[in-house]
């Protein structure tokens, strides 16, 4: 509320204007131009299509990461819950967008820094859309640790990543903020060794 009282009075009517009434986009419609000829033509590819088989594949598994999953998993939903009982994604600093049937919300622990050790800190409380845009479109993952160290030093509690090619302002509470700080000063400290 403080900072819409601080913004220019048209950018509130925007805020407003698109709170009240969100874009209308038209649904895409398509429908087959010759619907039998599409049948024969669809038919035969699903004729065609290769069947569903499994086979058992050796792979690599990190050996200690699901525990540190789950420990991670309890810490930011205690980082990361409100007085009033709702969890917030870090990015959108809204309430997660569902919960599940027992009743908890859903959110993806997403590993944050590169670091040499498994850390139940060293995870970020994303919705969907927000992990997915940090795994797959981020554009800040090389200077993370720089960050996290700024942030620290001047007691900021947030980080502008680029996720998807957009400016995103990711909240940290001052206690995820100082365990990350200290994460990269041990791993740092290790490495001089």
């Amino acid at each position: 509320a403080k900072k819409f009282a601080l913004m220019p009075q048209e950018e509130q009517v925007r805020v407003l204007a698109d709170f009240e009434e969100p874009e209308k986009f038209q649904l895409p419609e398509h429908e087959p131009s010759k619907p039998d000829r599409r049948a024969q033509r669809v038919g035969a590819m699903a004729a065609e299509a290769p069947s569903r088989k499994m086979e058992v594949r050796d792979r690599s598994v990190a050996v200690g990461l699901s525990s540190t999953k789950e420990e991670a998993k309890r810490y930011l939903s205690h980082q990361y819950t409100d007085p009033a009982g709702e969890m917030i994604c870090q990015a959108c600093r809204k309430p997660l967008p569902f919960k599940l049937d027992n009743g908890i919300s859903y959110f993806e622990s997403i590993e944050f820094l590169e670091l040499k050790k498994h850390h139940h800190q060293n995870y970020l409380a994303l919705c969907p859309n927000h992990a997915a845009m940090f795994r797959h479109a981020n554009g800040s993952r090389d200077r993370l640790k720089d960050m996290v160290i700024q942030a620290h030093a001047n007691e900021i509690d947030e980080i502008e990543l680029i996720l998807a090619r957009r400016p995103t302002q990711v909240y940290f509470t001052k206690t995820h903020l100082f365990d990350l700080w200290v994460l990269i000063q041990v791993e740092l400290g290790e490495g001089e060794s």
